[in-house]
């Protein structure tokens, strides 16, 4: 079976939990060592361990991860950037504005008005590419990414 690398502090979800990481934690990789089960950190870093590649499943970023510079979506398409997150609150911009602050939203009210703006992640490969075709004059569409 062909073993695939992964990106050092790539994150994942912990479905099947064990003496140092909790089912539903998300843990960063350390290093692919190619092994079946490498060296992961927790999300604090406090500390790194061996987990099983079956035991994790993929870490998707939903609205309730919003962190500081993460932008959301309203309904009516404008976009507010997260200026703060607190424990149970997050305070946004106003829509396209990103310097005047908004409001304070708890996050079943941001998940019930806002989405997370999805930010395509682009390897090293992807991006030499993309400068080639920019530099032939190929206009780069965020749609096909």
């Amino acid at each position: 079976m062909k073993k695939t690398t992964q990106k050092k502090g790539a994150r994942f979800r912990v479905i099947v939990g064990d003496d140092h990481f909790h089912p539903g934690e998300v843990i960063s990789l350390k290093e692919d060592d190619g092994s079946s089960s490498p060296l992961f950190w927790k999300e604090d870093e406090s500390g790194y361990y061996n987990i099983h590649f079956s035991d994790l499943g993929p870490y998707t970023k939903t609205i309730r991860d919003a962190q500081v510079g993460d932008l959301v979506v309203s309904r009516d398409g404008d976009e507010h950037l997260v200026l703060e997150r607190g424990q149970n609150t997050v305070l946004i911009s106003f829509g396209n504005e990103f310097k005047k602050s908004k409001d304070s939203y708890t996050f079943d009210e941001l998940e019930e008005y806002y989405t997370l703006k999805d930010t395509p992640e682009v390897d090293g490969i992807m991006a030499e590419v993309m400068e080639i075709l920019k530099s032939k004059g190929y206009k780069i569409s965020r749609k096909y990414l």
